[in-house]
This record gives structure tokens, sequence and C-alpha cells, in this order.
């Protein structure tokens, strides 16, 4: 096996390559003592050697199971599914989402190999730091550009989605109570209060509401399936059963942009990248990692029932949605043109046209369950990306700071102030221009899936060269990394071609939609930009380093070999607690306290 440098100097991988001062090596703290040694707090603490920057391990299994399912559900698929029918047809809906759920699932299957070698505060970016790492020889200090593109686009990214999700909300209660009578403003203040509440009252309480809150999002798509099932068979109030009839008239296929072929393809395509925005959110179990209840067990549980929660949930649900509903149905084009509300979603549509009343005001109450959910998820999972940066010294020092419950009380405030621009949503001047900064961090999400994989594309090759075996991983990618390498290619595809409608004429701004165009692809750039910090003359000075892909050359810098990947630094106490959660749950076991099978083995397939 090739060695690696587990020195306690701050030394990452060669000697002559050192941290600045101000930076904490990744998992430095975790490197004072062996599997054999005592450990301190084994088993709650994400770092057990220094309590003030630590998360607890607070979420249990059933919690974590469903905490990834509820990353995969949300209003993409219960409201942003109408666009995409409208304007593809049902075929081709069930195509572009058969393959972007497998997508998906190689992305899922990659992150839970390595979060399962070593479970990591600060999600998967510590893996883009740790295995696709760039050295430069300025200061002889180690610069994780990659690491440190994707933490900070990852945080970009849900710091403006928690105040969309908060101005959503504030439109679905105007179904009850019109703006005139309430001023939107009010509500997006109690939303933002009551998520900053709840993630300030620690991993247990938030990961027991979200367990309690994505049932509630469970419940109600089964609900819907087994509706859409009985409509199509002819249960509903006019007893006619539609079967397959839109797939004849008006068509299996919608046309797009043009006519012919090259329509039904386009069409296809615009659906594969409404599909892929609708299945963002899927990684946020990598986040939990770093708080998970003996993660090695319970993370590869959870991504292993990914596949099939992502065919009954989204499969089988535009399926059977393109039963109920013809592409071309008025209802259906009037709905793609309300707001984040019940009159907005197609399945609300196909209730309509079965003549069924009472459930469009249920299914709202559902859909603001949806957005307050995915509300204090974002917010979540904005202070523990902030927290991570933090402990690698790549954002001030004092937001890695956690209290007594664990957390991170300063990124949280950090994030929860900037999720204030949720009031921009009140001016409707302002309100375009918040449209923008929407439609500019969209795209985050998707290059979050494009680090994973080239993450474990590097972290195979590295397992590979230093001779490390399957049988030492509790869990493998069973695509490997050639599955990987596929799904990376057409994850990049998709982000080139998300926008292709702006080169496509519009009576609306003409020939080419600039405004579009550089906002949803300005993310790419700045996703690829780096900050380098430098220093001269014992000054220190921001310089602006224009591309990943040419920091290499700009500052003639190396990449780590496989052979010097570091695999093993942080290990000793990974798995020093996952002995300690195998004792417990032998204890527990032979006092009669074990998990219940039954529900294991019924129930908890779905939750």
């Amino acid at each position: 096996m090739a060695t690696y440098n587990h020195g306690h100097d701050g030394t990452y991988g060669d000697s002559n390559y050192r941290y600045g001062d101000g930076e904490k090596a990744p998992y430095e703290y975790q490197q004072t003592h062996s599997v054999s040694s005592p450990v301190t707090d084994a088993g709650k603490l994400s770092d057990p050697n220094d309590r003030h920057h630590s998360l607890q391990r607070g979420l249990s299994a059933r919690q974590v199971s469903m905490i990834a399912i509820g990353g995969a559900i949300g209003t993409g698929l219960i409201i942003g599914t109408g666009t995409a029918l409208k304007n593809a047809g049902p075929a081709s809906i069930l195509i572009s989402y058969s393959i972007v759920g497998l997508i998906v699932y190689v992305v899922m299957a990659a992150l839970g190999e390595m979060a399962t070698w070593l479970p990591a505060a600060g999600g998967f970016v510590p893996y883009a730091t740790r295995y696709v790492i760039v050295l430069t020889r300025d200061l002889g200090q180690v610069d994780p550009a990659l690491g440190f593109a994707v933490g900070y686009t990852y945080w970009f990214k849900y710091i403006i989605t928690t105040p969309n999700q908060l101005t959503a909300g504030a439109l679905v209660i105007q179904y009850w109570c019109p703006p005139e009578r309430v001023n939107p403003g009010v509500f997006i203040a109690i939303f933002l209060v009551a998520i900053i509440v709840f993630n300030y009252l620690g991993i247990r309480f938030f990961g027991e509401l979200e367990f309690w809150l994505s049932s509630i999002k469970v419940l109600t798509i089964l609900g819907l399936i087994i509706l859409m099932i009985v409509l199509a068979a002819g249960g509903g109030p006019s007893h006619e059963a539609t079967g397959f009839r839109y797939w004849h008239n008006p068509g299996a296929f919608a046309e797009y942009l043009a006519k012919g072929s090259l329509g039904k393809f386009l069409a296809v395509w615009s659906t594969m990248v409404t599909a892929v925005f609708a299945f963002l959110g899927t990684e946020l179990i990598g986040v939990t990692v770093g708080e998970a209840q003996n993660p090695r067990r319970n993370v590869p549980r959870a991504i292993k029932l990914t596949f099939w929660r992502i065919v009954i949930f989204y499969i089988v649900s535009v399926f059977l949605l393109g039963l109920n509903v013809a592409y071309n149905d008025p209802l259906l084009t009037g709905a793609t043109k309300k707001s984040n509300s019940a009159a907005a979603s197609p399945f609300v549509v196909a209730i309509q046209i079965a003549g069924i009343k009472g459930l469009p005001g249920f299914l709202n109450a559902c859909i603001l369950i949806f957005v307050f959910s995915a509300a204090n998820s974002d917010l979540y999972i904005a202070s523990r990306t902030i927290h991570g940066l933090a402990l690698k010294g790549q954002a001030p020092r004092f937001l890695a700071t956690t209290d007594k419950r664990g957390v991170p009380v300063y990124g949280l405030a950090l994030s929860a102030l900037v999720c204030c621009i949720a009031f921009l949503n009140i001016s409707t001047s302002s309100k375009l221009v918040f449209g923008y900064f929407v439609n500019l961090v969209s795209i985050f999400g998707l290059l979050s899936w494009i680090t994973i994989l080239v993450s474990h594309i590097y972290f195979v090759r590295a397992r590979k060269a230093q001779g490390v075996p399957k049988s030492e991983l509790r869990y493998t990618s069973p695509f490997g990394m050639w599955g990987s390498a596929i799904a990376l290619f057409f994850c990049c595809l998709i982000a080139l071609t998300k926008n292709f409608t702006v080169f496509f004429p519009s009576a609306s701004y003409g020939r080419f939609d600039y405004k579009n165009f550089i906002t949803g692809y300005l993310g790419i750039p700045l996703y690829l930009m780096q900050v380098n910090r430098s220093r001269k003359n014992t000054r220190a000075r921001l310089t602006l380093r224009s591309m990943i892909a040419g920091w290499k050359l700009v500052k003639r810098t190396k990449g780590v070999t496989p052979l010097t990947a570091d695999l093993y630094t942080g290990k000793d106490i990974i798995d020093a607690d996952e002995q300690e959660w195998l004792a417990r749950e032998a204890a527990e076991k032979a006092s009669g306290r074990g998990p219940n099978v039954v529900y294991r083995h019924t129930l908890g397939y779905l939750f």
C-alpha cells in the first residue's frame, strides 16, 4: 500500500507544502489517537477532541432515511411537472425522468461510497478538497481549488433558494388570504423566524421535525399516486376510464420549438433539464453524514433505498399523470401560468378534469408543508456548508464555532441574515432582480452533482493505487468509476444546454434572450473562479484567478496523484465511532431493545 504522510505537524502529503496559520488541516483535529486509544464522546460528536467546533451525531436511522426522501420530494415534482407535460407530452417526461432518475442514483451511490469510507462534517465538499486537489508552491501552501469552489457555490445556492422558498410559502397562503388583506412580507417574516428557531434548537429537534414533515410529503405523493390510478381506471365521479387515451390523442410526444422529429427531440431534452432540477436536493443526505448516528450503517441503507423511491415517487407519478391529463388540455395550459399554489399543480388539473371538489384546498395545504420543509432544510444545508468551509480555513474561523447542541450558531446567523433578501419580493420592481438571482444560482445544484462524480472518480483511482480492497469499504457504488464517468458526461451536457431555449426567437425578447443567457450560464464561470490568498511584503491581498482549469497553468502547480491522495487522515476516529455504535447496538439487542424487524421490512422501506 502506498504511504501517505500522517504527520501531526499540519503537513499535507508532502512536507514541502503546509497550511497557513489560519487554516485547520482537513481533520487535523482527528489525528491525535488511534483506534485502540480512548476516544472521548465517540459516537456523539463529529470531532470528540474539539467540542467548540464539532457537530453532534444526533440523527437516527429513521431520520436520516426520511430526510433522504424529503430531499428528493418537492414542488419540482408536484408543480414543475405540469410545464414539462405541456411542453413535451407524456412519453417525453417518462423517458427523461427515468434517465435522470438513473443519473441521480449513480450520483447517490458515488456519494455513499465516499461518505461511508469517511463520514465528514461539511457534506461532500471535503471529498473534493481531499481527492481532487491542487497544490501550489507559493508559500508552500495546499490550495484545495475544487473544494473551495463547490463549497461557496453550494452555499450561495442555498442562501438564495431559502428566501425563494419563503416567498413561495407566502404565495401559497394567498390561496386563503389575498395580499390585499395581509402583506406577504408578514408571512415571509413568520416563516423566516420559524426556520431559524427550528435550526437553532439543535439537530435532534431538526431531525424529528423533518421526519414528520417528510412523512407528510410521502403520504401526499402516495395518496396522489393512488388517486391517479383510480381516476385512470374509471373510479372518478364520471366513471370514465382514460387508460392510454391521451397517448394516442393528442399523442405521446409533443413538438417543442420546432416541427417534426427535431421538435420532439427538443421536447424530450427540455424535460431532461426540468427533471434534473426536480431531483436537485437529493444530495442532502451527504450533508447529514457529519451528524448521523452510525453513518456507516445508516447512510448506505438510505442510499440503497433511493432507487425504489425514485421509481415510486417520480417515475410512477409522471407516468400516471400522463394517463390523466392531455398535454394540450386548456386547464393544464392555464395552470402552468400560475404561481406556486395548488392551482399550478398538474395533479389538481387531473382532479378538476375528473370533477372532484374540495381536494385543491387540501393539496394547497400539503404544498405549503412542502415549501416550509424545503426552506427549513435549505437553511440547514447553508449553515452546515459555511461551517465546513470555516473548518478548512476557507471562511472566517468564527463561523466554525458551535454551541453545546452542536449548532454552528454564527454560520446559522450569517445564512439567516442573507435570507432577508426574501423581502425583495414584496416590491414588484425588485422581484425581477430577485428572479435573476434565482436563475443565476439554479445551476449550482447541478454543479454539485458534477463535483460529487469527479470526486468519486478520483477516490476510486486513489484507493486502487493505494491498494485498498473493496472488502474494507462498507459500501461500494454498483456502477463503479465508469458509471460515474458516464453520469458526469450527461451532467456536463445538461449544464451546458440547460438554457438552450435562449437561442430560439420569441416575440417577447426577439432573436436572442441575452438576459436569461447571462443569468443562466454565469454560474459556471463563477464556479470555476478562485480566490487566491497571497502575501507580498507582509501585506495580505486577494487576487482573483480566472478558472480552475487554468489554475495549474497560471500558478505552475501540480495535482495530488492517486498515490498521494489523502484517504486515511481522520479514518481512525470514524473507526472508533463505528465500534462504539456496534457495541451500543449489541447491548440493545441483548436487552431486547433492538430495532423493530417488522417495521424495517414493511413501512421502513418507504419511511
